[in-house]
């Protein structure tokens, strides 16, 4: 009690609900921790697979090389595949990974982890994607891609082995 009596009030705290954002001054201020995505270069006669985010998702009709979120202890190489599967439809080896990028999008930051993905069962189909396609390495620029993806689609454009 306060000496007029009254009852203290532990500090007033909150959790923030609100994704991150920049304020005045030009600090950014965190409010999540960084999201870990992975995310599939799966290669076919020159071609690379690509998938189209769905109208309704974060950035929302981008094209991407799929993929998805990494839960709560789960390893990347199978987050990678347990993604390819439940997205496309495709079982999946796992190779190697080919790069990786932290990128401060303005509502969160992405830390984005790309492999070498080889399809051993199934063929690719939009089950959590609005469409998917096979594009040869000079087409890549034709597609709108998040910005955590144009380091990664430079490399490939100059070396697509």
């Amino acid at each position: 009690m306060k000496a007029d009596g009254a009852a203290e009030r532990p500090p007033f705290r909150a959790k923030c609900l609100k994704p991150p954002r920049y304020v005045p001054g030009g600090d950014r201020l965190v409010t999540h921790p960084p999201l870990d995505v992975v995310a599939g270069v799966i290669r076919r006669n020159g071609r690379f697979l690509i998938a189209q985010r769905l109208p309704n998702d974060t950035l929302g009709g981008f094209w991407e090389f799929p993929g998805g979120k990494v839960e709560r202890n789960e390893a990347l190489a199978d987050a990678l595949h347990r993604e390819l599967l439940e997205e496309l439809g495709v079982e999946t080896q796992i190779g190697a990974e080919l790069h990786r990028v932290v990128h401060a999008y303005p509502d969160r930051d992405v830390r984005l982890y790309f492999f070498e993905a080889t399809i051993t069962g199934g063929e690719p189909r939009p089950i959590e994607a609005a469409d998917v396609r096979w594009v040869r390495p000079d087409e890549l620029r034709n597609y709108q891609f998040p910005e955590a993806d144009l380091p990664l689609l430079e490399i490939l454009m100059k070396n697509p082995r």
